[in-house]
């Protein structure tokens, strides 16, 4: 019989169970157990606690008298001395005090239920039962009155269908047999609850101790939690009443593998190839086993036999087809997805990588097809999508990749990441309104993001709201003052509000940063030009001439200055060049006609 005490629930005083119990309440005072007692993650007893196997993965505050085996563990907390037969310590358990190991175990069989003899303390539990005992007697008598007014033959027929459908209905709901306790077991393991299969599987234990589909699946229950030695033992039992299984052999060499003895993981790995060397599984799984030690040779060779068995076998062609890629070979990269897709048509992980593969190929519109196929049968999957939207932005389709990022940032509309790339690329497609709106959410999500103060900052500039862009600029860097870009643009700022003195010391900065940017170079030029320094605008533009001879405002600006300077021939000279490259600008026709006139 299993029970269990669920979260929330405070006892206080003695607490005598029976059967296996999952504990996850609270309890303050001692705890006697004829069977298994297991305080789960939320449980918390602050007593002594005798029983005949515990386990716990939460915290107690007592002393522990198991007469049998005591399991601490992950995540439990044990303060206080143990005497136990067996003690098993996981990694991760937390224990302060002594423990005694006792010589033997006390035979389980024939203790019966030596729990119920206590001595004084009831529990709360016995309290209550009892209470609603003698409410259901009152109910009973009430019933009783009722049921006299009937005649005799009545109520002996109601009574006795009353037993019939008691019997039957104790008999339907009876599960204790093995076969229902294994059922119910690998059930359990389906759905991920390997604390309660463990319950049933050792349930099933007490009637047949033969039975190596109960070892296995313990063996199981304990693997999926990190139990490893554990599942060992059980799998071992399991093969030893089953030698021929290949099945329990693989599991075997899987928990080794995890627990990283990899002599003993290849030993059954080649054990399960040698009893049933047509078992696609064994080499399915052997494959991965030698990819993870870095073979990838052997590892194909092992998923190709596999697949060759049974071409069905739908997980061999994702690893497959990604080794093959990383050997080069992309066009047996690509056969394996496309035969994986056609037993597995709904596969995501195939469309994204064939897909993906397909966009180096002339027939990108496959590509595309596959690419959205696995982002539809994954329609609620984040990251299906940000997968796919990353490929089409690696290959340059912003707007494939802008439709995915909008649909991700509307399911996680506070993930910076994907706000950042989603600014980013309408960035990229000039759409400043929708990247202004983006960099502000940023902005408000994360305040202290100097790359996104920089960026709002940098819109706002365009923008025209020179105000908010000065401020969002000034803290980017107080975030960051060793960014370039950041005082290049703040110095825009301030020369539009005419503050010129200081944006020619943030232009400065940004050039001395970056001295290879002809762009802040030029800027920096124009401004000393207004501030009459034409010397220092000259030196610096001649620079940029040598180093690029043909930029059209590169040399309208040392005409510029040329002219401020009063030296019309050189000026006509740089303006005349500047004309030859851009023909129609009409700025420099004005310029020219005014030298000329200027020398005459």
């Amino acid at each position: 019989m299993d029970s269990y005490f669920e979260k929330g629930v405070v006892l206080e005083g003695t607490l005598w169970v029976k059967g296996n119990v999952h504990f996850g309440a609270s309890i303050k005072g001692d705890v006697y157990s004829n069977d298994h007692f297991i305080v789960g993650h939320s449980g918390f007893v602050k007593g002594k606690i005798h029983s005949y196997n515990f386990s716990t993965s939460g915290k107690v505050d007592g002393d522990i008298f198991s007469e049998n085996k005591t399991s601490l563990l992950k995540g439990g907390v044990l303060t206080g001395d143990i005497s136990t037969y067996q003690l098993v310590v996981d990694e991760g358990a937390d224990f302060g005090g002594r423990c005694k190991m006792i010589d033997a175990p006390v035979d389980k069989m024939g203790r019966g239920d030596s729990v119920e003899k206590s001595p004084k303390n009831k529990s709360l539990l016995t309290v209550k039962v009892r209470k609603e005992s003698s409410t259901s007697l009152a109910a009973k008598s009430s019933q009783l009155i009722f049921f006299s007014r009937f005649p005799k033959i009545a109520r002996i027929l109601f009574i006795g269908f009353l037993f019939i459908g008691v019997f039957v209905f104790f008999n339907d709901t009876k599960n204790d047999d093995p076969e229902s306790l294994v059922k119910i077991g690998y059930d359990l393991l389906a759905e991920g609850n390997y604390e309660k299969a463990e319950l049933v599987f050792k349930d099933a234990l007490k009637s047949d101790r033969e039975s190596s589909k109960i070892y296995a699946g313990l063996g199981q229950s304990f693997l999926q939690r990190k139990l490893y030695q554990d599942a060992i033992n059980q799998f071992k039992r399991s093969l030893d009443l089953t030698p021929a299984n290949t099945d329990y052999k693989i599991s075997l060499a899987k928990t080794y593998q995890l627990m990283g003895q990899l002599n003993d993981a290849e030993k059954y790995f080649q054990l399960a190839i040698d009893e049933n060397p047509k078992n696609a599984t064994s080499f399915y799984h052997y494959g991965l086993f030698v990819e993870e030690k870095g073979n990838k040779q052997r590892a194909i060779i092992s998923y190709r036999k596999a697949l060759k068995l049974e071409k069905n076998i739908h997980a061999a062609y994702l690893p497959l087809g990604k080794l093959l890629e990383e050997t080069g070979q992309l066009e047996d990269a690509i056969t394996e997805y496309t035969l994986g897709l056609k037993y597995d048509e709904k596969n995501p992980e195939l469309h994204l990588a064939l897909g993906r593969l397909l966009l180096d190929s002339t027939d990108s519109s496959k590509a595309i097809s596959h690419l959205n196929k696995a982002v539809r049968f994954m329609p609620q999957n984040f990251q299906s999508r940000i997968k796919v939207a990353e490929i089409f932005k690696r290959k340059g389709m912003l707007d494939q990749a802008l439709a995915l990022y909008e649909v991700a940032s509307s399911m996680q509309p506070n993930n910076t990441e994907v706000q950042s790339i989603l600014g980013n690329i309408y960035l990229q497609k000039a759409d400043l309104v929708n990247a202004l709106k983006v960099y502000k959410k940023l902005v408000k999500i994360n305040s202290k993001s100097a790359e996104n103060q920089y960026q709002l900052g940098r819109l706002l500039r365009l923008e025209k709201q020179y105000k908010n862009a000065r401020q969002a600029l000034e803290k980017a860097l107080s975030l960051r003052d060793d960014h370039a870009p950041t005082y290049y643009e703040l110095g825009l700022v301030l020369l539009a509000e005419s503050e010129v003195i200081k944006a020619e010391g943030l232009l400065n900065e940004a050039v001395r940063r970056e001295p290879e940017n002809a762009m802040y170079s030029l800027v920096l030029a124009n401004t000393e030009m207004e501030s009459k320094k034409y010397n220092l605008a000259l030196d610096r533009l001649l620079k940029l001439v040598k180093a690029g001879p043909d930029k059209p405002d590169v040399l309208f600006a040392v005409c510029t200055v040329y002219s401020k300077k009063r030296f019309f021939s050189d000026a006509i000279k740089f303006c005349e060049r500047t004309l030859n490259l851009s023909p129609k600008r009409e700025d420099i026709m004005n310029r020219l006609a005014w030298l000329y006139a200027k020398k005459e």
